[in-house]
């Protein structure tokens, strides 16, 4: 059975597998290792099959994120590691040890954006977060990162559109339609370097996979469970497998 759940924020992967797993009273299977801040659309198999779930590694994905100019984490992203730094914002304008720095407008964004979309076959070589789970000889790279010892890697990956849904300085709302193993941190941490502002990830939801769409779970189904003393619960759906696969 496969089972599509709502993964709330500042729970781990392996929560949402313990509580669909006593849910169920069996075997679950997970092919992602989510970020804890991140809430998004997560896909289970319960009892056999779990192998299956490789199949949907390479579908198509669309996540929505709020990128904040004025803080700069190690993890970037909220949850950081041992590193935050905030800067002052003034209107328009960023404050850094005391000198102004202007603010993009929506089209040198948007200029930005448009240069690095998938077309004719081409992806875009982007660095790895070093704070993912990633493996890199058969060691997850936020291990590497914790002590301070992982490198910047790039990564070839595919960026097929995105929406500015807002943007008020500092905070640019973005909905990016991206292939498989695309990371939303390395599209940040490209226009980091190609505006020259600080940024992390104050918000980050997978909102589609494929075919199947994060708003079609509902709540009418659901499992709770206790995550570090709190009672926590995921809504989830049972679906098909090709209701959600590539067609050939």
């Amino acid at each position: 059975m496969l089972v599509a759940c709502n993964k709330p924020s500042w729970i781990s992967s392996f929560d949402v597998v313990k509580i669909i797993r006593t849910h169920f009273q069996d075997k679950v299977g997970h092919s992602w290792t989510l970020d804890p801040m991140a809430s998004w659309l997560m896909i289970l198999w319960v009892w056999k099959g779990t192998k299956q779930l490789t199949e949907l590694i390479w579908l198509d994905k669309a996540y929505e994120t709020t990128i904040d100019f004025s803080l700069l984490t190690d993890t970037r992203d909220a949850s950081f590691w041992e590193k935050e730094e905030r800067f002052e914002i003034k209107g328009d304008w960023l404050i850094k040890d005391g000198v102004l720095i202007k603010s993009p407008n929506i089209g040198e964004i948007k200029a930005k954006l448009d240069s690095i979309i998938y077309q004719e076959n081409k992806e875009t070589l982007l660095p790895l977060p070093t704070f993912s789970a990633k493996k890199q000889n058969w060691r997850r790279l936020y291990k590497d990162a914790r002590k301070w010892k992982a490198e910047i890697q790039e990564k070839q990956m595919k960026i097929y559109k995105y929406e500015i849904l807002s943007y008020d300085f500092p905070y640019l709302k973005v909905r990016f339609s991206v292939g498989s193993w695309t990371y939303i941190r390395s599209i940040g941490y490209w226009l980091w370097k190609e505006l020259w502002l600080w940024w992390a990830l104050v918000q980050l939801e997978r909102i589609s996979i494929w075919k199947f769409n994060l708003s079609e779970i509902g709540t009418k189904d659901s499992a709770k469970g206790n995550i570090k003393w709190e009672e926590r619960c995921i809504y989830y759906k049972e679906l098909d497998l090709e209701a959600i696969k590539t067609p050939d």
